[in-house]
């Protein structure tokens, strides 16, 4: 029976490889960032809905969050769908670099195939468990923001990971293989926000200016980098959201973001102090009040060894992909625009063994995939895209995210997906397995909760939103009043 729900599985996904492709397409054309992906999850949850799946929109107080859910009782699998494009990455479809003027925010890591394949691979299971009696459930997690990791950990925190046995998540790389040890790093993303008093800009010294202190804060912050202990390996990012809104008037209010990463609990907390001390000590020097929120924070990845090898043995029966002739072409432009020697084999069309370490490349990022290691089981798929390497610009790693160069990767991740969480469906023993090394590693690792604050909301309100999404309203209305 095992081979015919495979078979099944995999027949619904090669009949559906056109809409497949058509609907990674569409979510490219959407191009929405972070908390802006409403056609994008609208388009994913359409899809799943006209296939059977039950489907609940807004979770965890975030409009573009989602739980799609078919089948009833036990395993409950689930999967993950991201759809978040990146701000200021505007690249078009073409092998050259080319800021496309009707694009605010694009995608450089195929967010916009990730959510598709996920789905895809959920339908098929819904559709070989039906066709062949098999008990179970899967779930498609729609998870916003992730560039910010902020969707998993608020789901997290609100229960929506709780009683999964098992997850099954995939994101693509040069190369196919799983995640074996390494996984990604731990993050924190926190908001600072400074509040003085606004006053007529030719008589400033009648205010007390925000700005000036998020300014203080960050120039701070730039000595305090070399006081970061070493082995913390700890990077900072900042983004100044708000700095005023007019010239006339001193700005009373002023924000600014960072995330910053470690390898370890520890390395976080420690440069979390270092920030809130760069923020007293600003607002000392200005006489500014701040308030500092957290709005994103990931546990450490949690490795399964049990579930790394079943999902390989399925990345094994999927097959790795194979990129058409016109791909192939279009890297060739690619690399010449590069300045790079034409490769014959730009794809990486070969399976590799999850022990031989390749995913250090990625040693240093961060995911919050992470959260789900917590609550279940979890492995993650790497499926091959683009050229082989990470060492170029963004621009030539986005010109592979839309048409025949990324339908092939999101085709064989939909398959390596919908095919383990098959195995695991009908595979108790190797559940069992997994799930003892699961209890065995949380308890080692001290099982942590959620770090995000019970009393905190996602940055969604008003106040708090990134730029960008003011940015990507108003390129909308536009565009639509146009």
């Amino acid at each position: 029976m095992s081979q015919d729900m495979f078979g099944t599985a995999g027949a619904w996904i090669e009949a559906n490889a056109a809409e497949i492709g058509g609907l990674n397409d569409r979510i490219w054309e959407f191009a929405e960032p972070g908390f802006c992906e409403t056609r994008s999850a609208a388009a994913l949850c359409d899809f799943m809905q006209r296939n059977g799946f039950a489907i609940e929109m807004g979770v965890a107080d975030m409009p573009t969050a989602f739980v799609a859910r078919w089948g009833t009782g036990r395993p409950v699998i689930g999967v993950m769908c991201e759809y978040d494009a990146t701000p200021g990455e505007r690249q078009g479809a073409v092998p050259h670099p080319y800021a496309d003027p009707r694009r605010g925010s694009g995608f450089t890591d195929l967010h916009n195939g990730i959510g598709v394949a996920s789905a895809a691979a959920a339908v098929a299971v819904a559709k070989a468990m039906e066709a062949h009696g098999i008990p179970g459930s899967v779930v498609a997690f729609g998870t916003p923001a992730e560039k910010l990791c902020v969707g998993k950990p608020f789901m997290a925190r609100d229960g929506l990971f709780d009683g999964l046995d098992a997850v099954v998540a995939w994101h693509p790389r040069p190369y196919s293989t799983l995640e074996w040890d390494l996984g990604p790093g731990m993050q924190q993303g926190e908001i600072f926000d400074f509040h003085g008093k606004s006053a007529y800009s030719a008589r400033p010294w009648t205010g007390i200016n925000a700005l000036d202190a998020v300014t203080l804060m960050n120039v701070i912050m730039q000595f305090m980098r070399e006081h970061l202990p070493r082995d913390d390996r700890a990077t900072i990012t900042e983004m100044i959201s708000r700095g005023g809104e007019h010239l006339t008037s001193i700005p009373g209010h002023a924000q600014i973001w960072f995330i910053h990463r470690a390898t370890t609990r520890a390395g976080i907390e420690r440069t979390s102090a270092v920030l809130d001390r760069a923020a007293k000590a600003a607002s000392i020097a200005i006489g500014t009040t701040y308030t500092r929120r957290i709005i994103s924070a990931t546990r450490p990845w949690l490795p399964n060894h049990a579930m790394a090898e079943l999902c390989y043995r399925n990345l094994e029966r999927a097959g790795a992909p194979v990129f058409p002739a016109e791909a192939k072409a279009f890297a060739a432009e690619v690399l010449k625009n590069l300045g790079r020697e034409t490769d014959p084999a730009p794809f990486d069309e070969t399976l590799t063994d999850p022990r031989a370490g390749v995913t250090k490349d990625f040693a240093g990022g961060a995911d919050d995939v992470n959260e789900f290691c917590w609550h279940a089981p979890t492995a993650r798929i790497y499926v091959a895209h683009g050229l082989r390497t990470t060492a170029i610009q963004n621009w030539a790693r986005a010109a592979f995210c839309h048409g025949p160069s990324a339908h092939p990767t999101v085709l064989t991740a939909a398959r390596a997906v919908a095919f383990s969480v098959l195995d695991l469906a009908t595979n108790p023993e190797a559940l069992a397995a997994a799930t003892a090394e699961w209890e065995r590693r949380t308890a080692e690792g001290g099982r942590p909760g959620p770090y995000i604050p019970p009393d905190v909301k996602p940055p969604v309100d008003p106040d708090s939103v990134p730029p960008y999404v003011r940015e990507h309203l108003l390129r909308t209305l536009t565009e639509e009043r146009a």
